[in-house]
C-alpha cells in the first residue's frame, strides 16, 4: 500500500512523458509536403471525413513590353498587362480548401477555428510560402 503511494508520482511523470512522446513524434514524422500538411489538417479539424485538401495558387504570367531600344519583338497580341501587385502581393502559394460544413455559424467560433487552422498551417508549412483558406461546397 504505502509502496502504491511512493509510485504514484513517478507514473504519472511516466505517463505525461509518453503523451509528450507521442506528440513530438508525431509533429516530426510530418512536414510541408502537401500530403502531410493535409493529413495533420484532417486530423485536427475532420477526422472521420478527411475532406480538407491542398491545392496549388494560380500564378499569373507577367508580360513584358520592350522599349526600342533593346531590339527585341513588342508583338502583344491578346495579352493582359496586370499591376505589380496583381504579380507579386496577390498571389498565394497554395490554398487550403475546407468543406462549408466544418464552418461555424458564430464568428467567434469561426475566428477561432481560422486561427487554430492558420497556427498548425504556419507551424508546418515553409516560411517563404504564402497561403489562402477558402470554404467549398
Amino acid at each position: 500500500m504505502w509502496l502504491q503511494v511512493l509510485i504514484t508520482p513517478i507514473r504519472e511523470l511516466y505517463n505525461n512523458f509518453l503523451k509528450y512522446r507521442k506528440q513530438v513524434n508525431y509533429k516530426l514524422s510530418h512536414n510541408s509536403q502537401v500530403c502531410y500538411l493535409q493529413k495533420v489538417l484532417n486530423d485536427a479539424f475532420d477526422n472521420e471525413l478527411r475532406r480538407i485538401y491542398i491545392e496549388n495558387g494560380v500564378f499569373l504570367k507577367a508580360l513584358y513590353v520592350y522599349t526600342p531600344k533593346e531590339e527585341l519583338p513588342v508583338y502583344i497580341g491578346t495579352e493582359y498587362i496586370y499591376s505589380d501587385e496583381d504579380l507579386i502581393g496577390g498571389q498565394d502559394d497554395f490554398i487550403v480548401n475546407v468543406p462549408i460544413d466544418l464552418k461555424p455559424s458564430s464568428t467567434i467560433a469561426l475566428e477561432g477555428i481560422l486561427s487554430d487552422m492558420k497556427g498548425l498551417i504556419n507551424e508546418y508549412k515553409l516560411a517563404s510560402k504564402t497561403y489562402s483558406i477558402t470554404w467549398t461546397e
